[in-house]
């Protein structure tokens, strides 16, 4: 095997392009947490993804929503390169000048009045965790610190731990 498939410098264009090769070579230092299809996928314009072996495939699965306006999409690599060359990322314990701004359009697009712009499924969890628990102390009374008793009091006895 290549000395850059180990090393992480693969590049398009190199010698190696067998998808088993390829697969075998993430799979090599890869967490087995997720098992992916056998496809190699090398390249990737609007719908349409092209594998190692020059195979065309209609992308179906659209990264799980997040490729909605299609892979490579001229607006949006304008919109983020234009972004990038004036500021990469800032952390929310700063001000951004541009924030104010993108929360009011998009709580106006999505009918609401305020928003919560996340960089992580894990933010969104974390939100969602401790609205859920105000909510239950505001709306159901839940007392504080008293929720874990609370839950094993108003569940049934069927979906109780054994012991």
């Amino acid at each position: 095997m290549r000395a850059g498939i180990r090393k992480g410098t693969l590049t398009p264009g190199d010698a190696v392009t067998s998808t088993e090769a390829l697969i075998a070579a993430a799979e090599a230092h890869t967490a087995h947490n997720y098992h992916p299809l056998p496809l190699m996928v090398a390249t990737a314009e609007g719908a349409w993804m092209t594998d190692v072996e020059g195979r065309r495939y209609l992308d179906l699965l659209a990264g799980y929503s997040g490729l909605n306006f299609g892979h490579g999409n001229p607006r949006l690599i304008a919109a983020a390169k234009a972004q990038l060359e004036r500021v990469t990322l800032t952390s929310r314990a700063f001000h951004h000048d541009r924030f104010g701004a993108f929360c009011e359009e998009l709580a106006e697009l999505c009918g609401m009045e305020l928003v919560l712009p996340m960089n992580t499924g894990a933010e969104a969890v974390e939100t969602a965790l401790k609205t859920a628990r105000k909510w239950g102390a505001q709306v159901k009374g839940v007392p504080a610190g008293g929720r874990r008793s609370w839950w094993r009091a108003t569940t049934s006895t069927a979906v109780r731990r054994r012991s």
